[in-house]
Parts: structure tokens; C-alpha cells; sequence
């Protein structure tokens, strides 16, 4: 029966029509690489850049807590004379961490990675030439994942920066750094993608994906094209071993360039803002509004840069200063890193037809944080949104993160050994009331991540 049919459909491809196929036979000649006294290489390009690139090496001050099956043995007397410290506080040590850095002027000034250098105690910089500086924090943006260090140097060779948005899936990139303390390893390989959003790495998000390899030390280090100019710096690699698969994320230069001239000359980073409510555009918004791409507003701001230029909800934003933007990520992006000031022209698809606003961007106001000086809460940062209280930013070295508490959590309520019953929360100033005066381990706090709730002792 099987061959009947698969005899029958044949017979009828054959009545219903040829196909026609591009082929193309011609021989192709082939040659070895080393033709004429000359061999293919980037050995150029990699003297270039190399001595750009410096090492990093620093000292963290961790806290860890005693395992409670070891807590026993602090009640043997002798064991005591030895470890007289209590095991029920947070016991701290040492830890060493390595990773790459771009000098980027002459006079010291050096871009990493800012989870290579958080909660450093010692910078410490090897440059090319094997001299060895103690560097001092300039700045950093945990939302990029980018920091800015100085060492006390001069004549530095800075690397060349090039514009990130002119590169182009398939282009060959070099990724420069110290992978595992090797000093000044070198990686080949291309530009795997553009614009990767939504990984869940930092808030801001635009990275390039290159399958040169990236490693555990690699963090902080150089891509470049077959120039030596920067395209990007390595940040991260997606791999469940920790080890390279090929798929590696640098952030882009030109995202680096701004968040770095802006630590250096304003000792922070002033995004640009808007003033909308964003989303994109699916299969069902393309039938509705008739077009496929771009980021449908929905809601504008009153007294805000989109308000003053005239954008309405409704309206699509398919460009910025003629580059394309196809999803709210890309358009968040692309805002924010023109700057508090800039003025931005904007292409908009409204009824059916393309118009053209001119927005002066304002500057982006950070919500309010609190840091509660209270020990439990030490490193952690906290902000209210709608009745809620929510950890916006934690030290991973502190108790807090230790007990289990993270970015992004909600706390909903606490029950202390003053109280003894569960208490919502509905604010910053209620919940720093109830810890106040607690020792460590004096309190339980119902937690919600995503969509879990869970119970932390603090």
C-alpha cells in the first residue's frame, strides 16, 4: 500500500510541472594559506589590541554561614580554643576572583564587568608589560553590568572604540582577555546575533552574541573586529557547565561608551526617558493596526518628553534618528542611552500613515531607595510600589543574600520574636520598625518570587 501511494504521487509530480533548481557547478580553485610569503593570520590585528587589555584580579570579604550539623562542636571545650567565634553569627572569609579590563585613555581609566569588581575590598590591574597597579573604583552601573576603574599611570595604549550599530551578523570578532587567569588569551570566531534582549542578565539589555569562545575570566575583556576596534565587552556566556558552548554575550560599544563617559564626567549614568508605556507588536496588534513591526504605545506620561512631542496611545514607533527598533526592548535601549537632553527624531505609523516628532528627551528619575541601617538588612536596598515593599538591589556577600533573600523579591509579611504573629507589610518604614533591635535569626519574612511564596529567617 505504502509503495502504491508514494508510486501515485510521483506519477503526478511528474504530469503537474518541472522544478527548477539553482545550481551552480563551477570548479572552484583552491589554495593553500601561505601563498607567495604570506600567511593568513591575525597575529596584526591581536599585537594591536593586547596591550589594551589587563587582568584583574580582586579580594572579596564574604560572609558564610556554619552548617548546623558542625554547630556541635563548638560545645567541645577544646574544640573552642581554636574557633572561639559563635557559630550561630555569619563567620567571614576571603575570597579571590579573577577577570579582564579595557584601558581606555591613556591616564588609566579602565572598563570591566561590574559583577568582576562588586563588593571588591583590592583592585589589583596587571598590564601587558607585566607591571602591577592598585586600582580604585571611578564608578559602575549594575544595570549594564559595567564599571570604571583607575589605575595611577600614563602613556597607556587605550583601545579604539567603533560604532556597534554599523557591525553585522557573520562578521569575524576576536574576544580578548585572561579566561580562567591564562593571561592574554585570544579567541576567533563571528557575530553569532545582534540586539539579544530579554536574558535575563542585567536590566539593560542589548548584547551581541558571538560564538568566539568565552570563558570564566574572560569577563571584562575585549571583542574586536578584524581592526582591533572595540565592538564590545564580553560579559557572559549561556552554558549549563559554566564552560564555553559557543554562545557568548558582549555588551555593545557604543552602549559602553556612554555609560563610561558618564561615570568618568558625572560620576553616574543619566539615562534618557520618554514617557511611555510600551509593548510589541504580535500577530494579533499587526491584524488590528495593519502593520508588523515596531512598538505600539500604550499609554503617554503627562509632562513628559513623548506627551510634549505630540505622541498618542495608539501610535507606533517603527524608528529613532532613522534606526529601525523592533521590539520595546530595543526602543528602551536605544532611549535611554541618548542621553537626559538629547533631542531624538522619532518615526511614527499612525492611521495608516508615517509622521515624523521631534522629543527632547528628560533625564530618568530613579524610584526611591531606601538602605536600612539595620544588621539583618546590611547591603540591601529597598524601594516601595504600590503598597509593596521590594528588594531592588542586595550585596551578594551579605546575611540577607545568604538567608536566601534576592533581587526582585516581594516581602509580604513578618512574624518576630517580639511580635509573635505574622504582620503585613506595607511599607519601608513598617518593616524597618519590626526588625528594629532583632538579633539575627530573630525574624521570618514571607517572600514572593514570581509566582512562589516562600518563608526566609532573618
Amino acid at each position: 500500500m505504502k509503495k502504491l501511494i508514494l508510486a501515485t504521487g510521483l506519477s503526478i509530480a511528474l504530469f503537474a510541472g518541472t522544478i527548477h533548481l539553482n545550481v551552480n557547478n563551477t570548479n572552484l580553485k583552491r589554495v593553500a594559506p601561505n601563498q607567495n610569503g604570506t600567511v593568513l593570520s591575525y597575529a596584526p590585528v591581536v599585537k594591536k589590541v593586547i596591550p589594551s587589555v589587563v587582568n584583574i584580579s580582586v579580594v572579596k570579604t564574604v560572609e558564610f554561614k556554619i552548617p548546623e550539623q558542625f554547630k556541635r562542636f563548638f560545645n567541645d571545650p577544646f574544640f573552642r580554643r581554636f574557633f572561639p567565634q559563635n557559630p550561630n553569627l555569619p563567620q567571614k572569609r576571603k575570597e579571590y576572583a579573577l577577570g579582564s579590563g579595557v584601558i581606555i585613555s591613556k591616564n588609566g581609566y579602565i572598563v570591566t564587568n561590574y559583577h568582576v569588581i562588586s563588593a571588591a575590598t583590592k583592585i589589583t590591574v596587571k598590564t601587558h608589560n607585566g607591571k602591577v597597579y592598585t586600582a580604585k573604583l571611578i564608578g559602575s552601573d549594575p544595570k549594564t553590568d559595567l564599571a570604571v576603574i583607575k589605575i595611577d599611570a600614563n602613556n597607556l595604549k587605550p583601545i579604539t572604540f567603533t560604532n556597534s550599530n554599523k557591525i553585522e551578523v557573520g562578521d569575524i570578532a576576536l574576544a580578548i582577555g585572561n579566561p580562567f587567569g591564562l593571561r592574554e588569551s585570544v579567541t576567533a570566531g563571528i557575530v553569532s546575533a545582534l540586539n539579544r534582549t530579554s536574558i535575563g542578565l542585567n536590566d539593560y539589555e542589548n548584547f551581541i552574541q558571538t560564538d568566539a569562545a568565552i570563558n570564566p575570566g574572560n569577563s571584562g575583556g575585549a571583542l574586536v573586529d578584524l581592526e582591533g576596534r572595540l565592538i564590545g565587552i564580553n560579559s557572559a556566556i549561556l552554558s549549563s557547565s559554566g564552560g564555553n558552548n559557543g554562545i557568548g554575550f558582549a555588551i555593545p560599544s557604543n552602549m559602553v561608551k556612554f555609560v563610561v563617559t558618564s561615570l568618568i564626567t558625572k560620576g553616574k549614568v543619566v539615562r534618557g526617558y520618554l514617557g511611555v508605556m510600551i509593548s510589541n507588536i504580535d500577530a494579533s496588534k499587526a491584524n488590528l493596526y495593519g502593520i508588523n513591526h515596531g512598538v505600539l504605545i500604550n499609554q503617554v506620561e503627562p509632562n513628559t518628553a513623548a506627551s510634549q512631542a505630540g505622541l498618542k496611545a495608539g501610535d507606533i514607533i517603527v524608528a529613532v534618528d532613522g534606526e529601525a527598533v523592533n521590539n520595546a526592548g530595543e526602543l528602551r535601549d536605544k532611549i535611554a542611552f541618548k542621553g537626559a537632553g538629547t533631542e531624538i527624531t522619532l518615526k511614527v505609523y499612525r492611521n495608516g500613515k508615517y509622521i515624523t516628532l521631534k522629543a527632547k528627551l528628560k533625564a530618568l528619575k530613579a524610584k526611591e531607595q531606601k538602605i536600612i541601617n539595620i544588621k539583618t538588612l546590611k547591603g540591601v536596598t529597598l524601594k516601595e510600589s504600590k503598597n509593596e515593599v521590594i528588594v531592588s538591589n542586595i550585596n551578594p556577600n551579605s546575611y540577607a543574600a545568604m538567608m536566601g533573600l534576592k533581587k526582585g523579591d516581594v516581602i509580604l509579611r513578618i512574624k518576630t520574636v517580639k511580635t509573635g504573629k505574622w504582620t503585613e507589610i506595607n511599607s519601608i518604614n513598617e518593616l524597618k520598625e519590626l526588625l528594629k533591635g532583632l538579633n539575627k535569626g530573630d525574624a521570618l519574612v514571607e517572600v514572593k518570587r514570581k509566582d512562589t511564596v516562600f518563608i526566609v529567617q532573618l
